[in-house]
């Protein structure tokens, strides 16, 4: 066994063999404790306990986890203020945790991967941009939980049609038209919730241009009305025009396209891995006639380029933390984050990780979109999230929802120039 202390420049990242002694950890990891339904409430729970009772005398782990995301993302913010911070916590996307970075509050983990190149070799290769920060070396944190758009379909409708499973966008617009022809609506698109539009672009955007369009738009190299933002929204306001989308797009939520879709109304639906597959227990779904593939492509070079990647990630802090505690919370989080583990879990809430999936859930539609993510090559975030500009994310939704009352494509887009200029 080894020391549990190290510093930088120490050659011994080895925690799984080093000796503690009664050290206390605090984490946030917004589980819903108590949960009846949470799969993954109860399965981070028993985990926790176990790693407690294989590690008694040596390092006891207490949870603090808020449920309510703004209370939780209060409480780490006020925690940090006031230097008590929690030794791990967990938080969606990493675009929040530059400034800790920045501040070096937050571990490196590059050392302890290349101790244990299994453990991040576990995690899909696009999951990575949650842990990583331009204009700093290193890798600070790891990922948990992924998703991405996908578009699922109704199998018995496009053998109806005799049209293959859409590959490019040409492709999913020959096939509406055919569907249409023969009775059957493409699609019941909703956005009322007014985030569905915008997920679409996103991933249209880097289906066409690949991820440098979502730092173009941030640092102003290209507009949101610029000639390439507009060819994109162009797309998506000939598929309203043509009937693809249905009608009363403002006025359907997204519970009622995907119900309606499980209802055999329309052919596709677009929707996040993590939520269709954990869900679906339609007589559709049973008789496994849903199928599901990638958004298609605009430019086959960006094919396996996605919205989404890794979205909650663990980060572990340094500041106001002995050497005992960061090599302690590094063996926990390893202990949460191995293949095994994440394996256990999806069996009890079988969704989407940024670990590898190495079993057959049992459920087909998770499987197949676990063999899709895992040849993702790139992925970005939405890509309102990499602006400073706070107001373009709102501003962006609230723009594109035009498009189905009727405004062109570069209205939408002087729109949202217009709106986010006034919050510069």
């Amino acid at each position: 066994t080894g020391s549990a202390v190290f510093a930088k420049g120490d050659t011994n990242y080895d925690v799984d063999n080093m000796d503690f002694e009664n050290v206390e950890l605090r984490v946030a990891f917004r589980f819903n404790n108590g949960s009846d339904t949470d799969g993954q409430a109860k399965w981070y729970y028993k985990a926790l306990e176990e790693f407690n009772k294989e590690n008694e005398g040596k390092i006891h782990v207490t949870d603090e986890s808020i449920s309510t995301e703004s209370d939780y993302e209060e409480k780490l913010t006020t925690d940090f203020a006031s230097g008590n911070v929690p030794n791990a916590f967990l938080q969606y996307g990493g675009s929040r945790t530059r400034e800790y970075v920045d501040a070096g509050y937050i571990l490196d983990l590059t050392p302890y991967f290349e101790q244990y190149p299994e453990w991040k070799e576990g995690v899909q290769d696009f999951a990575w941009e949650t842990t990583q920060f331009d204009g700093i070396e290193g890798t600070y944190g790891i990922p948990w939980s992924a998703y991405q758009l996908c578009l699922y379909y109704n199998k018995d409708y496009l053998d109806q049609v005799g049209v293959d499973v859409p590959e490019s966008w040409d492709d999913l617009v020959d096939a509406c038209a055919k569907l249409k022809d023969a009775g059957i609506q493409p699609f019941n698109y909703s956005d009322k919730d007014n985030y569905h539009f915008e997920h679409l672009m996103s991933a249209l955007a880097l289906k066409a241009y690949g991820t440098s369009i979502a730092d173009d738009l941030a640092s102003d190299k290209e507009a949101y009305n610029g000639e390439k933002m507009v060819a994109i929204y162009q797309k998506m306001k000939d598929m309203i025009d043509a009937g693809y989308w249905g009608d009363g797009i403002l006025s359907t939520d997204f519970n009622t396209e995907r119900n309606m879709f499980e209802a055999g109304k329309a052919a596709f639906t677009v929707d996040g891995t993590c939520n269709f597959q954990n869900d679906s227990d339609t007589t559709l779904f049973d008789a496994q006639k849903i199928g599901v593939t990638r958004i298609p492509y605009i430019d086959e070079a960006n094919k396996t380029v996605e919205m989404g990647g890794g979205s909650d990630t663990y980060y572990i802090t340094t500041l106001n933390k002995s050497d005992e505690e960061i090599a302690a919370t590094v063996k926990f989080i390893k202990y949460l984050t191995s293949v095994d583990s994440i394996n256990e879990m999806c069996k009890s809430s079988p969704t989407t990780y940024a670990e590898k999936v190495t079993i057959d859930t049992g459920n087909y539609l998770l499987d197949d979109v676990n063999a899709i993510m895992a040849e993702n090559t790139e992925s970005k975030l939405e890509i309102p999230t990499y602006d400073s500009n706070t107001a373009a994310m709102d501003t962006i939704r609230n723009s594109l929802q035009a498009l189905a009352t009727g405004a062109s494509a570069q209205e939408v887009g002087d729109d949202i120039v217009d709106k986010m200029s006034a919050y510069e």
